[in-house]
């Protein structure tokens, strides 16, 4: 009987979840309520409440539902140890472009937090959850780039923390611009070749820290 509570509240869960990202898909999240959440998952508000403290709760759960296997990926390749740092480079970015376009869940929630969601308060410090995100990617890029540096593959005086943050950038425009316009390019084919390009700037010509001069 425990066993089947626990799992009748975790598909609830689910459920809700499942509802807020077709409401707020569609509506966008400030403009949605949990009323219409509820309602679109065929429950009640007072099971909304149960299982999270506000919208705000519900969002964090929901974009969090759809990219930790992403955020995971990324921090296990910052921890690496004894690899070719570029080349974990490449094939986690390639990797994240190809689930983006493949993942109809993990596009939903992209969608949402870059082209549909207003700067909600999410997260204990008081940063807004893309915010949260942003920092955690741009710090594992950046712990990559480190690990490149002392491997000889990037320059001693390397910026790397503007290096990560022009990563970041690229990678925020492409996929933005391909969930604003999927017609545009095939994300997930071309992924190689864009990321190729992407890290050969990086290689070629990477930001400099300024001179001792």
């Amino acid at each position: 009987m425990v066993r089947r509570t626990k799992d009748e509240a975790l598909a609830t869960r689910e459920a809700l979840l499942d509802a807020a990202e077709s409401v707020f898909r569609a509506n966008g999240v400030t403009r949605s309520t949990l009323n219409e959440v509820a309602s679109a998952a065929g429950l009640t508000r007072g099971a909304v409440y149960w299982h999270f403290r506000d919208k705000s709760e519900m969002f964090g759960a929901m974009c969090s539902r759809a990219t930790l296997p992403m955020q995971g990926r990324l921090k296990q390749a910052a921890d690496a140890e004894g690899d070719d740092a570029i080349a974990t480079l490449r094939e986690v970015s390639v990797q994240a472009l190809r689930e983006i376009a493949s993942n109809a869940r993990t596009r939903a929630v992209l969608e949402i937090l870059l082209c549909k969601s207003e700067r909600l308060t999410l997260t204990p410090d008081g940063a807004p959850q893309a915010d949260e995100m942003d920092r955690q990617c741009v710090n594992a890029i950046e712990r990559i780039i480190v690990r490149a540096v002392g491997q000889g593959s990037l320059p001693v005086k390397t910026d790397s923390h503007l290096a990560a943050h022009l990563l970041q950038a690229f990678f925020h425009g492409v996929i933005q611009l391909w969930l604003t316009h999927p017609e545009a390019f095939d994300m997930g084919g071309a992924a190689p070749l864009m990321v190729d390009t992407m890290i050969a700037g990086i290689v070629t010509a990477p930001p400099q820290l300024p001179s001792d001069d």
